[in-house]
């Protein structure tokens, strides 16, 4: 569809919206009331249901864009539908909140941080920092004897969290006889402490803590219960228990105190209008904490919501669906949804059963290799997999069939070693509080022993973090040294005798005299011997890691041949 003619009446523009949509689809973009559950069949058109039903609110002038809070799972399916509203509307629609569930509480927290004891530009961790802070706290609390590791101890308090139990509520309800759940809990107090005292919120704070704000300041719940009015949530089967309680304060009745009059009514403020996008049957992340309880008790927890099922799949034919409807109506407590297509029957699934991982690897390169003879393109063949230990048997039977492959995965883009050092100086620079981001830049190598006689070529990510770090990082050296008066308190220390008698660590940073004793020193106690203001010392440091960082992806950026 193109970009309907905003000069139009609201009726015809109505109309033009509703082209192309099924009876179920249609009936779910116009439905005005309380709550509404979409159960979404897989290849259901979900996504185009919750565009359109943006769409034709503003279109009717129901609502303004900022009224509007559309929350999906993935920053990319938030700019997909960003995108699709914006193709539809055009310069209309912005002003909405189309983001994550961690992305939206991002945004309220920065404003309300103070509330909480936080600085709005705090930092947020993701799970590489909170796994080195927890490294470093079981450490030094010797929890390392009860065989506790920072996995360990990331998953339990995240489950917690999750739950919206914070350290005091998991230390009343530990079981005080068992020695590891009592240290456990003890590192999870100080964790928290450490994040407060660094000014940082971890990923699974981001949503509890917003909750927290709601419940503990009913004004600052009350103002955004009147600013969303139309509240929309895709992949509802897989929210957890805070991401619930969070679209419940959201969705709750305005105080009468803080209520306003409705202008167009005349009465009092309504709850925000809830729509909610999910389906029971593609619930599978129960592992990280989803309750699939939130979507198959949906008519319970909204009295008057109403429910609309789509069930014409666009993307399969109708062998794969039947046996799919097979499979799945074996599930109990379900919505009674059969999945059908116009598309034809299409061909019949096949079933193998191999011996080994080597004999399934076999007989999957054996079928690619027919439908290569019969025309097919390798680059159209896609294989599927469970866990990552099952690529080696599958590599290995390609490379000796002389399959072409690639591996989808890896490391991602800001979690790579030169892009995270690149954010621990400007973090350092944003948020003086951030003990994790010192340690970082004191971690970071010199180029003096970075740089070898002959550099080898880095990989194409680098070359692209090259071209998009070097505009900003150019300028952090004397931004570093303008912030050094706000960091009058941050001083640092050695011993001069230590330094001399120890011997440098293997990651030694812009001083050849520091230790990982020495640095331990700096990072824990104010004041020794002699004192070094961070911020100068980390401007030097800076300038060394960014010549390094410069020289060794120039080449990858702008190869010579």
């Amino acid at each position: 569809m193109t970009q309907i003619d905003l000069f139009s009446t609201p009726a015809a523009r109505s109309d033009q919206l509703l082209e192309g949509l099924n009876p179920q689809q249609r009936a779910a973009v116009t439905y005005r009331g309380p709550a509404l559950l979409i159960v979404a069949g897989a290849g259901s058109g979900k996504t185009k249901v919750l565009t359109h039903r943006i769409a034709h609110l503003l279109a009717n002038k129901e609502a303004w864009p900022s009224q509007i809070l559309s929350i999906t799972f993935t920053n990319k399916a938030a700019g997909e539908m960003r995108e699709r509203v914006r193709h539809l509307l055009g310069e209309d629609a912005n002003g909405m909140w189309l983001k994550t569930f961690h992305s939206a509480c991002v945004m309220i927290l920065r404003r309300e941080a103070e509330r909480l004891g936080h600085d709005p530009n705090f930092t947020i961790y993701d799970s590489g920092d909170s796994r080195a802070l927890l490294k470093r706290l079981i450490k030094e609390m010797s929890a390392d004897i009860h065989k506790l590791t920072p996995g360990l101890v990331a998953s339990v308090i995240s489950n917690a969290k999750n739950e919206l139990h914070d350290a005091e509520d998991f230390m009343r309800n530990t079981d005080a006889a068992d020695p590891a759940a009592r240290m456990i809990a003890e590192i999870f107090g100080r964790y928290q402490r450490e994040l407060k005292r660094n000014n940082a919120f971890d990923f699974d704070d981001l949503i509890s803590e917003t909750v927290f704000l709601f419940r503990n300041f009913p004004e600052v719940a009350a103002q955004y219960q009147r600013k969303f009015r139309h509240i929309l949530v895709d992949e509802y089967q897989d929210t957890n228990h805070a991401q619930y309680a969070l679209i419940r304060e959201l969705t709750k009745a305005v105080p009468a105190e803080y209520s306003d009059v409705d202008a167009r009514t005349g009465e009092m403020l309504p709850p925000a209008s809830l729509t909610v996008v999910g389906d029971s049957d593609q619930s599978i992340y129960a592992f990280r904490g989803a309750d699939i309880r939130n979507i198959v008790e949906f008519e319970k927890d909204f009295v008057g919501a109403k429910t609309i099922l789509l069930e014409q799949n666009y993307r399969s034919t109708q062998h794969i669906l039947d046996a799919a409807n097979a499979v799945i109506s074996n599930n109990f407590d379900r919505p009674n949804k059969n999945l059908f297509t116009d598309r034809g029957a299409g061909d019949k699934l096949v079933g193998y059963t191999g011996y080994s991982a080597h004999d399934e690897a076999q007989f999957i390169a054996d079928e690619i290799n027919q439908q290569h003879r019969d025309g097919a393109n390798y680059a159209d063949v896609a294989v599927f997999y469970r866990t990552n230990a099952q690529t080696r048997a599958l590599e290995e039977i390609f490379i000796r069939a002389g399959i072409p492959y690639r591996v989808v995965g890896g490391t991602k883009f800001y979690e790579r070693q030169e892009i995270k050092d690149a954010f621990g100086y400007l973090v350092a620079i944003a948020n003086a509080r951030d003990d994790l981001a010192t340690r970082r830049i004191l971690n970071v190598q010199s180029a003096a022993s970075v740089m070898p006689q002959k550099p080898s070529l880095p990989t194409t990510p680098s070359a692209t973090a090259y071209r998009f770090a070097k505009p900003w990082l150019s300028s952090m050296t004397s931004a570093l040294a303008q912030r050094s008066p706000a960091r009058s308190n941050a001083w640092v220390s050695y011993s001069t005798s230590s330094a001399r008698s120890s011997k440098p660590s293997r990651s030694t940073c812009c001083s050849r005299a520091f230790s990982k004793r020495a640095v331990t020193s700096m990072c824990s106690r104010p004041a020794a011997t002699h004192k070094t203001k961070l911020a100068s010392r980390t401007s030097k440091n800076l300038s060394s890691w960014l010549a390094t960082f410069s020289a060794t992806t120039q080449k990858a950026a702008y190869p010579t041949s």
